[in-house]
């Protein structure tokens, strides 16, 4: 994911380096992934398994469409002298190929756990064999990935001026990378039928949950890689091809929901769909050519005036999650006990935290080192918020109570944290602009523990900090509720923030990661916190994670700090 001038890059520099290679080279790319598209259609009109079943519904049609879609936009792209779109519309699908090749496999070892209607629907529980349909999928997918290197050769480096980078863009196409990696993550659709049994990655087979965190591994990588490239051209095709192929994965069971009575649609596949058209609408900012020549009508904020505008943001919401932690959340009627007087527990190191974060942006001298907190911490007032609110609802629909001022506190400061979040986002934009126009580079010491840190980090938010008898925790891929999106929004901010702080500068690089461990350092507590409510209740798994987590967040942001700038 480092930004380089010698990526692969279009224009004609390239192409007239040497115009046959280039263009002999780029077209057995788009034939190669054309053969695998090909492949992959075939694979369920010709038969999964034997003795033969079929799919659901007539689906070969569209899974064929989905997977010329890369090869139809990269032919289009040489056809209008544009071969570094080509090239990088080819990356995004070889990086998800062995992901899906992986999941694929699960008709090997056994299609009656592989739960996809687009491919296969069983109706007995005989014992089933693979047929030539499965090798042929396996080979399109294969193809996919030979078809990625061969267009990434096919363009030679770049001799032109390349264009600067913007982090910002850089940063949303990470977070909606994620946004993608958790929704392949969770299962991909509901189902009453019993011959479809659909699990999220952890409950899954063990081939199914490689080739799930392979895709959900996959899709950051390749959007950083594609994102953070110097050239423009690169940067728009990459993302254009990377959305394109997560269509192909996230589509299907969006139209077997539609199109079967038994099954209905789950969030994974809509989050995905969300993260494919995000990534389409950031592929023309990438493309964006940036030129010395500035539009003088458009003016920033001053610096100051955004800290200080982003602490007072940040000073509303922590004010307002501590009345919320004061106030009553809900009113119960009589002789009924009220469900959330212990979730609202988590509001009060929520409220304390964004107070903190915002009485240092008023600091002259404090103000740049907290900045960078804010966007990673804010997410701590909707993961304490969502669990209050889940236990109001339940109360107001169960029980007819009514919600009281708490819980509109709560609501309302989640609103106040995401603004001062934004504003400061913005100021870090402002600032780089102003102090420091260095290209972007990876810092490999704070790499690794930073992906370290990223994994303990995803696994304190998938699994319960807090387990009971008779007691199932909300959760990000099981049990999924009101209180899960705040999960998962914490969790976003810790990937995200383990993500880029091996690009950013030192300082900004330690403050994302030590804000990464303050909001796990916040999951940890619901333990301490929240225990006392559930009989015999003992620690899960997610807490020791938490720690662990934690520890390895702060020793990957004392790495950064130590780091000098490229």
């Amino acid at each position: 994911m480092t930004a380089r001038p010698d990526l692969p890059s279009g224009g004609s520099s390239a192409s007239a380096a040497n115009p046959q290679l280039v263009t002999s080279q780029l077209r057995a790319a788009i034939a190669v992934s054309v053969v695998g598209a090909v492949l992959v259609g075939l694979g369920p009109l010709v038969g999964l398994v034997a003795p033969s079943a079929s799919a659901a519904f007539l689906a070969w049609p569209l899974l064929l469409v989905l997977a010329l879609l890369p090869a139809g936009i990269a032919a289009t792209s040489v056809r209008f002298g544009r071969p570094a779109i080509a090239a990088a519309v080819l990356v995004g699908p070889a990086v998800l190929a062995p992901g899906r090749l992986v999941l694929d496999a699960q008709f090997v070892a056994d299609p009656g756990l592989a739960a996809r209607p687009e491919l296969l629907k069983l109706h007995t529980l005989q014992l089933f064999s693979p047929s030539i349909g499965v090798w042929l999928l396996l080979a399109g997918h294969f193809a996919a990935i030979v078809a990625g290197v061969l267009a990434v050769r096919g363009v030679g480096p770049s001799d032109e001026r390349p264009g600067a980078n913007r982090q910002g863009l850089l940063a949303l196409v990470l977070c909606v990378s994620v946004l993608a990696a958790v929704g392949v993550l969770m299962a991909p659709f509901a189902s009453d039928d019993p011959y479809l049994l659909p699990k999220p990655a952890l409950d899954a087979p063990l081939i199914v949950l490689v080739g799930s965190v392979l895709l959900a591994v996959g899709v950051p990588s390749a959007a950083g890689y594609l994102a953070g490239s110097v050239d423009q051209d690169f940067a728009r095709g990459g993302l254009l091809g990377l959305a394109a192929a997560l269509a192909g994965v996230v589509v299907p069971p969006l139209i077997a929901a539609a199109m079967l009575v038994e099954i209905s649609y789950s969030w994974g596949p809509v989050l995905g769909l969300i993260a494919v058209f995000a990534l389409v609408a950031l592929a023309l900012p990438a493309g964006r050519t940036r030129t010395g020549e500035v539009d003088e009508d458009l003016h920033l904020p001053a610096l100051n005036r955004l800290l200080d505008s982003s602490a007072v943001l940040a000073l509303i919401a922590g004010a307002l999650t501590a009345l919320a932690a004061i106030a009553p959340q809900v009113e119960m009627p009589y002789g009924l006990r009220d469900p959330s007087s212990y979730p609202a527990r988590m509001l009060w190191p929520a409220g304390i935290v964004l107070i903190l974060v915002g009485v240092g942006l008023l600091l002259p001298r404090l103000a740049l080192r907290v900045r960078p907190l804010l966007p990673v911490v804010w997410v701590l007032v909707p993961l304490a918020a969502t669990g209050v609110l889940d236990a109001v609802f339940t109360a107001v629909q169960a029980a007819a109570a009514e919600t009281r001022i708490g819980a509109w506190a709560a609501g309302v400061a989640v609103l106040f944290a995401a603004a001062a979040a934004i504003v400061a986002a913005v100021a870090g934009a402002v600032e780089r602009d102003e102090v420091d126009l260095t290209e972007i580079a990876m810092r490999r010491p704070v790499l690794i523990p930073a992906l370290i840190s990223l994994v303990l980090g995803a696994a304190a938010f998938a699994l319960p900090v807090v387990t009971a008898p008779d007691y199932t925790a909300p959760g990000v891929f099981t049990e999924f509720g009101t209180a899960s999106w705040g999960l998962l929004i914490a969790l976003a901010a810790v990937v995200a923030a383990a993500v880029l702080a091996p690009m950013c500068r030192p300082s900004q690089a330690a403050a994302l990661l030590c804000g990464a461990a303050v909001v796990v350092g916040v999951r940890v507590l619901e333990y301490p916190l929240t225990a006392e409510r559930l009989p015999d209740s003992a620690p899960g798994t997610g807490l020791w994670f938490g720690i662990a987590a934690v520890l390895a967040l702060l020793a990957s942001a004392a790495a950064a700090g130590r780091t000098k700038a490229a």
